[in-house]
Formats: structure tokens, sequence, C-alpha cells
């Protein structure tokens, strides 16, 4: 059964070496793969990206200048339009263009907030150069000034596209509309006047009534309170699931410490009954022995044997009273304990050492399974830090390649 359990541990080591391994190599390979034949050296030309896309960089091995090759980098700018190119597709760039700078405005026909005058077009690499007709309206930058005609006027912007080889000038006509007037607008006016007035005044003193209407005013509720609601339920929520999960890693760790003191337990009951002490008096020999020990607390079983041994000098049967020990800790090998007790009881005391000793030997090998099993636990969680080491490297090697690739 040893021999199983080592053969065992041993396979799973092996076979997490070869999964790191393997993953090494894989990502060895896609590194080589990706970083072949991608930048057209080999055959004696770089392209070029178009219009749009950015420079492309290419790094390559050159054979011939010196003893070994040498490695080059550099970066080879992308293709523009020229002349006749812009020409011929001004008419799909100015529809771009169009829809570029309305901005928040329906249409060029119905301007009412500022133009969004961009300075390039990357899509077809070009940059773009404004001027407007009518400054006063609107700026270079497509501003609209709050000072302007109560009638619609039509202003003609000027655009000038060029890429250093290529320009054209285009004229874009745009409709600006006079200001929209509401009761909220025309109200904030009569309010701005007000606070520009009598300006020696303690205090403004705010209209009652406005445009034939009557008004009132109370201060706007505070906003962003309610996410302290939300923090209080989702804290209750945190605090009872972290309630509930304390509570079953403080079971786990007593389960595991009960396993852990149940060789201890059964040794001493055999060492006393062996040495003539009756059960109940062995019993009570290693409650005695614990609270000397000053270690209150720290073992749970004999806690709990504590209150069994109170629970015989009150009065309760023997038997009884190991019965309810084996069933308030709840676990196999104390229910098997607890009936062997009550066993011993009406068996003789020879019968009682043969089971207890092979009650000990099982119990020091279940506390040796529990001390691999605790082991094996330590290392499954070390995995994760592991694997996440090893990802990272895997993405420092092969991201250059993958980079380059794309």
């Amino acid at each position: 059964m040893k021999k199983g359990k080592k053969i065992k541990q041993t396979g799973s080591r092996i076979w997490r070496s070869a999964v790191c391994v393997a993953a090494g190599v894989f990502f060895y390979i896609a590194a080589q793969l990706s970083g072949t034949g991608q930048t057209g050296a080999a055959e004696g030309a770089l392209k070029r990206n178009p219009a749009g896309l950015g420079d492309m960089e290419y790094t390559f091995l050159v054979d011939g200048l010196e003893t070994s090759a040498v490695p080059v980098q550099i970066f080879v700018p992308e293709q523009k339009l020229s002349q006749e190119q812009l020409e011929r597709r001004l008419p799909e760039i100015m529809e771009v263009l169009c829809d570029e700078i309305k901005g928040e405005n329906p249409s060029l026909l119905e301007i009412r907030s500022d133009l969004i005058l961009v300075e390039e077009l990357p899509v077809y690499g070009l940059s773009v150069r404004w001027e407007s007709e009518a400054p006063e309206l609107v700026s270079h930058m497509g501003l609209l000034y709050e000072k302007r005609p109560d009638y619609e006027q039509i202003v003609h912007l000027k655009a000038e596209l060029y890429n250093g080889i290529a320009k054209e000038q285009v004229e874009i006509p745009v409709m600006i509309l006079p200001k929209e007037s509401t009761s909220v607008s025309r109200f904030l006016e009569l309010l701005s006047g007000l606070a520009s007035s009598g300006e020696n005044q303690e205090e403004i003193k705010l209209p009652d009534t406005f445009e034939g209407r009557r008004l009132s005013y109370h201060e706007e509720p505070s906003s962003g309170n309610e996410i302290l609601l939300l923090l209080g339920i989702l804290a209750a929520f945190c605090l009872s699931f972290k309630e509930k999960n304390d509570e079953k890693v403080r079971k786990k760790k007593r389960e595991e410490r009960l396993l852990l003191d149940y060789p201890d337990l059964v040794s001493n009951l055999l060492v006393l009954t062996g040495a003539g002490y009756p059960v109940r008096q062995a019993w009570k020999k290693q409650v005695q022995n614990y609270q000397k020990s000053g270690k209150k607390g720290c073992h749970p079983v004999y806690e709990e044997m504590q209150i069994t041994l109170n629970q015989m000098e009150t009065g309760m049967a023997e038997t009884r009273a190991y019965g309810e020990f084996g069933k308030r800790i709840g676990l196999r090998c104390y229910a098997k304990l607890a009936s062997l007790l009550e066993s011993s009881v009406y068996m003789g005391g020879r019968e009682m050492k043969n089971q207890l000793e092979a009650e000990m030997e099982h119990a020091f090998s279940q506390r040796k399974d529990v001390a691999t099993r605790r082991g094996e636990e330590a290392s499954t969680k070390l995995l994760l830090p592991m694997f996440m080491m090893l990802g990272v490297v895997m993405v420092m090697v092969a991201a250059p390649a993958f980079l380059t690739l794309g």
C-alpha cells in the first residue's frame, strides 16, 4: 500500500513536470514560426503599409557585410497618396471628413453646437488645415461664438488636405442656426442679469414669477448617497459569507486536530489500562494531565473528555457517557473508540487490550495519511504561482515575435 502511494506521488510529480516542459516547447515553436518569413527581406524587398496603417518596423539579418551576420532594424514609412490618387478619392475623403466635423449636430445644414474640425485623417494619411470665412461666427477650431445673429447664415469653411507630396483645397458650406430660445435659457439670462447688477448688495432676490408662471425653489438632493445603502447591504452579505467560511475553516481545523490527537489518546489509554488502571480511571488520568499541561483550548479532544468525565461524575452511566462522547465529536474513528469503550464495561481487559492495539496501529497510519494530505495541499497551492511565473516568462519570450507578426 505504501509503495503504491509513493508510485502515485512520483507519477503526479512527473506529470506536472511534463506539462511545464510541453508548455515551454509549445511557446518556443510558436515564437520561432511567428518570426519566420515575416519581413520579406529574404526576397530582397520590404513592403510598405498602405496609407493610414502607420510605419512598418523590420528586423532582419544581413550576410556579407562582415564575417558574421549583422542584425539590422529599420522603420519603413507608410505609403502616401499621390496627387492623382488624392483627386480620384476626393469624393470618398470628403464624405468621411464631413461626417467627422459635424460633431453632435444632425448635419452640416443644422449647426447649433461646436464643430469638430479634425487636423488629421489617419485612414488616408492626410493632415488638414482649416480656415473660416466668418471667424466672428465660427473659429478655425470649429468653436461657435455665443453672440451670433438671430437668423440662419451660411459660412464656408476652407480645408487644405496635404500629406507632403500631394495637396488639395476644398470648401465646405455649413448652415449656422440661431441659438435655441427656451424658457430655461431665457430664465438663465434673467438670472445672469440679476447677478451682474447690484453687486453692492448682500443677496440676490430670486423672481417669484417668470413669463406668467409661478416659481418655487428648493435645494437639489445630494446624489451618490445611494451607494452607501448598497455598500451596507454588500458589507452585511460579505460579513455573513465570511462568518460561514470562518466557521467552515474552524470546523476543518478542529477535525484535523482531533485526527492528529487520536493516536495519542488511544496510545495513552492502552498504556494506562495495561498498567492496571480501569478504563474510567485511565480516562480521568488523561484529563488531569491535560489540565496540568496548561494547554487548554489547543486540543479539543481533551475538552470533550472533560465533559464526558463530568457527566460520569454527576451520575450518568459510563456506557452512555462514552456514546455521547463519540456523537459529539462526530468522527468515525472516535465513534469506533466510544463503541469499544462501551463494550469494555462488559468484556475482559485482555480482549480490550488486543482491540486497542489494533486501533492504535490504525490510528498512527491515519495520522500519517493526514500529514501526507496536508503536504500535498500545500504543494498544490504552490502550483498556481509557479504557473503564473511560467506564463509571465512565456509572454515575455513570445510577445516580441507576435508583435512582429502583427
